[in-house]
Order: structure tokens, then C-alpha cells, then sequence
């Protein structure tokens, strides 16, 4: 029986034409919820609102006008290297941006909103990360996503709006083309036939198949109040914890290539050797565990770019 919990819902993302926006479209789409957008990229579609998240008057008055009832806020400045080259913009961004759907979100008077939020906010706290330490960020990036956690816990518990945060670990899938990323990045150079580019490999990370994200996403958006705590986040990850030089090595492997990988000596500023959590609360709260597994993910996620790359050259 098709879930209709969601049908004729009207529901806000922002970030529609990333990589995640784009999935949890289709995914509620196919539910029968009505969606809107708003991105910087162009779009002709009537229910998408071409603007940055920083213009306020814009945003406020798209969902005035919407009648939005529950909005994903995915929009941000999301890549780590470009925190660091431009800090200003990173935090303009994702705490700016923030606040502005947090308060047409007041004013407005929507049923949920919910920030995503990313497992690096925890920075140096013991592994596997929990809900409730206390966020521990360096970098202008993870720093820019904690702020505006803190934000959004404070209009949830001063201002009565009912806010969820997740935090990701990695993810990755079919359609991600941030090829700056270390997925994307290396399927790239391997179906090139070019030796895949690495630096410290020794770094321990989980990653999470987009169709696993998506579902979290969703049950979030049909969780009801009393089953969240004071805090309002929950943890997704993919169970599958692994050293960048293994994942390297595996997709290698699962490309069914002969490549051998390029060690250089370039190495990020402030990089956390180890980052994972647990969804031990997802899993007894919304009943939440990822479903695919590593090789699966990117056994799927290969095929993808490969037909991807195909497409590009005929």
C-alpha cells in the first residue's frame, strides 16, 4: 500500500537542483506531495523561485505565497575546500541563509522545517559521534553548519517551531556531479583510465547511498513532536566506516579496472582522522537503518557515471 502521508503536502526545498534537492524531489514527488524550490541555478518551472537564500524579501514572500508547510533546507555552501579558500562567503551562507528560512518559517507559521546538517559539526569528540555532545568544529565550514544548528535549536525551543536536524555523514550516489568530492572525484579519474589522485589516506570515514539519505529525509518530514527530544537531531549513517585508501581501492576494485593509486603529499588543514556515528536514536525513534551497502552504493553509483560519461561523449 503506497504511503500517503504525505500526498498534497506543500513543501519547500531549497537547494532543489543539487544533488540531494534533486533526489528528494523525485522521492516526493512520486509521493503525491506538491514541491517547490529555490535555487541560484535557472529554472523554468513556475513552482521553483530563481534567488540566493540571502534575499530575504524574496524568500519570505515565495513561501507567503506558496502556503508552504514544511520546508527542507538543504541550500549551502557545502564543500569543505571552499570554506577554507572563502571563509566569509561560507558563513554569509550557511548561517545567513539559515536564518532567513528560519524566520519566514516563524512568521509564515510552518508546520516543520528541517536543517540539514553534516557529522562534521561534531569535529574532535570521541567516535562514533552522538547526538548529544556538544559540536567541536574548526574549520570555517563545520563551523558555518554548527552556528546554524545552534540557530535553529533556538527558534525550536524559544520560538515554537517544530525543527529537526540531521546530521550526515558522507553522501554519495547516482547524479552526484560535485566531482571536487572524493567519490565523484576518483569514479572519474578510474573510468578515465587515469590513476586516482590521494592524499593522507589513513583518514576513517562513513558514507551513506543517497536512496538511504532520501529515506531519512522523509521519515522526518512524517515524524510527529512527541516522539523527538529537547534537541531535535538525529544521526544517519551508513555503516560503512573505511579508510579513504580502502575506498579507493574498492571502487577501483568494483569498476573492475587495473589502476594504481597516486599518493601526493597535499594535506588538508585541520583534518580529523576519524569521523562517524551512531544512528543507535534514528533506529529507535523513526526505526531508520540504512539499507545498501558500500559495495552495492557504488556498484550503482558507478554504472550511473559511467552512462553518464557515455552520454557526454556521443
Amino acid at each position: 500500500m503506497k504511503d500517503s502521508s504525505l500526498k498534497n503536502k506543500r513543501i519547500l526545498i531549497t537547494g532543489i537542483n543539487g544533488f540531494i534537492g534533486k533526489a528528494l524531489r523525485d522521492r516526493l514527488t512520486s509521493l503525491g506531495a506538491i514541491v517547490f524550490g529555490i535555487s541560484k541555478s535557472e529554472s523554468f518551472n513556475k513552482q521553483v523561485l530563481n534567488s540566493n537564500v540571502l534575499d530575504y524579501t524574496a524568500v519570505n514572500k515565495f513561501i507567503k505565497d506558496s502556503k508552504i508547510q514544511i520546508c527542507f533546507h538543504l541550500a549551502s555552501e557545502s564543500l569543505v575546500e571552499e570554506g577554507q579558500l572563502n571563509p566569509y562567503e561560507t558563513f554569509k551562507v550557511n548561517i545567513g541563509g539559515t536564518l532567513n528560512i528560519l524566520e519566514s518559517a516563524r512568521k509564515n507559521k510552518l508546520e516543520k522545517v528541517i536543517i540539514a546538517s553534516t557529522s562534521h559539526v561534531y569535529g574532535k569528540n570521541k567516535v562514533p559521534y552522538i547526538e548529544s555532545y556538544m559540536p567541536r568544529p574548526t574549520r570555517p565550514y563545520e563551523t558555518s553548519k554548527a552556528c546554524a544548528d545552534l540557530i535553529a535549536q533556538s527558534y525550536a525551543k524559544s520560538l515554537n517551531l517544530f525543527i529537526l536536524i540531521p546530521r550526515f555523514v558522507n553522501i554519495y550516489g547516482p547524479g552526484d556531479l560535485h566531482f571536487q568530492r572524493l567519490i565523484p572525484k576518483t569514479i572519474k579519474s578510474v573510468l578515465e583510465d587515469l590513476p586516482p589522485r590521494m592524499w593522507g589516506g589513513e583518514a576513517i570515514r562513513d558514507y551513506l547511498f543517497i536512496d538511504d539519505a532520501i529515506d531519512s529525509y522523509l521519515l522526518l518530514a512524517k515524524t510527529e513532536i512527541k516522539k523527538v527530544d529537547e534537541n531535535g537531531v538525529f544521526n544517519f549513517g551508513g555503516n560503512s566506516i573505511i579508510s579513504v585508501e580502502d575506498l579507493i581501492k574498492k571502487i577501483i576494485n568494483v569498476s573492475g579496472k587495473k589502476i594504481e593509486i597516486k599518493k601526493v603529499s597535499d594535506k588538508r588543514e585541520g583534518e580529523i582522522e576519524s569521523q562517524y556515528v551512531s544512528f543507535d536514536k534514528a533506529t529507535k525513534l523513526l526505526e531508520w537503518k540504512p539499507k545498501i551497502n558500500l559495495d552495492e552504493g557504488l556498484r550503482k553509483t558507478i554504472d550511473w557515471h559511467r552512462q553518464y560519461f557515455k552520454n557526454l561523449h556521443e
